[in-house]
């Protein structure tokens, strides 16, 4: 009798312990969160420059590293040489909850100009970590610009600098303008005409992300030409613009005359020019 009630004790003891440890032993499998606040996507930096770095790293249980690299978004066929492709790749400690990110990176005044892809990754004390295919990365678009890079000025037909283009639904446009090089020659000049949204910083500035549909999308080849007009190399093109293309835009959606310009060096500039029809 003693015996069977030693054994009916053990099985109720026995349950308990393991339900105990499943209490305390909780798996921790959720990744951190991250949220950006500077840079914002389509920014500029300008290279020489300081580039300040501010977000916010959250965690259920327990923050370990972040990480934040930086490494150019070029199309690679510029026919000269490169100066000095900006790369930046550094991790850092941290630990709790919640933790406020800020770090400042510096820009080199040597940094060829153009699109660049900055990234943030984040691992918790458990080895989750953010990934590319869930999207719990950050990953977004600066430019670095600089002043050796070609310059873009849209104009109207009496050359004088517009902030807008007006447009005539179902007319071709009238697009004029300059792409010069100061410091060297130019390589080739991109022109598109297509949707943009509009992003916006907390501090009230407006940074553009080019959607995939284009009406139009045509390059130039322009090697050893330090400038060319936008009329001349627009001559052959009619760009017209009809009401089921204006039909399609999207709350937030704008019509963008965008060109993108290389020189010699590698060095890329952008500028756009939002649209308007009456």
């Amino acid at each position: 009798m003693k015996k069977m009630k030693i054994w009916l004790m053990a099985i109720l003891i026995v349950p308990a312990l393991f339900s105990c440890e499943d209490d305390n032993d909780v798996v921790d499998t959720t990744a951190p969160v991250i949220t950006l606040e500077d840079p914002v996507s389509g920014e500029s930096i300008a290279a020489g420059s300081t580039m300040e770095v501010h977000g916010d790293l959250e965690d259920d249980v327990d923050l370990a590293t972040y990480s934040i690299t930086i490494h150019d978004n070029f199309d690679g066929h510029a026919h000269g040489r490169t100066l000095e492709k900006f790369n930046f790749s550094e991790s850092y400690e941290t630990e709790g909850t919640d933790v406020h990110m800020h770090q400042e990176i510096e820009i080199p005044a040597t940094a060829t100009a153009g699109p660049y892809h900055f990234i943030v990754q984040a691992i918790d004390a458990a080895g989750n970590a953010t990934s590319f295919q869930d999207d719990s990365n950050v990953e977004i678009e600066i430019w670095i610009t600089s002043e050796d890079a070609p310059h873009i000025h849209f104009t109207d037909d009496s050359d004088i600098e517009i902030e807008e283009l007006e447009g005539v639904v179902g007319e071709a446009l009238a697009i004029y303008g300059e792409v010069e090089s100061e410091s060297g020659k130019l390589d080739h000049v991109q022109v598109v005409v297509g949707h943009m949204e509009e992003e916006s910083d907390h501090e009230g500035h407006d940074h553009g992300r080019v959607l995939e549909d284009e009406i139009f999308e045509e390059e130039y080849e322009v090697e050893g030409e330090t400038s060319v007009m936008l009329q001349d190399l627009l001559a052959n093109e009619s760009i017209v613009v009809s009401q089921s293309d204006l039909d399609e835009l999207e709350e937030g959606e704008h019509l963008y005359l965008i060109v993108r310009a290389t020189d010699e060096d590698g060095n890329i500039s952008r500028n756009a020019i939002e649209i308007h029809f009456d």
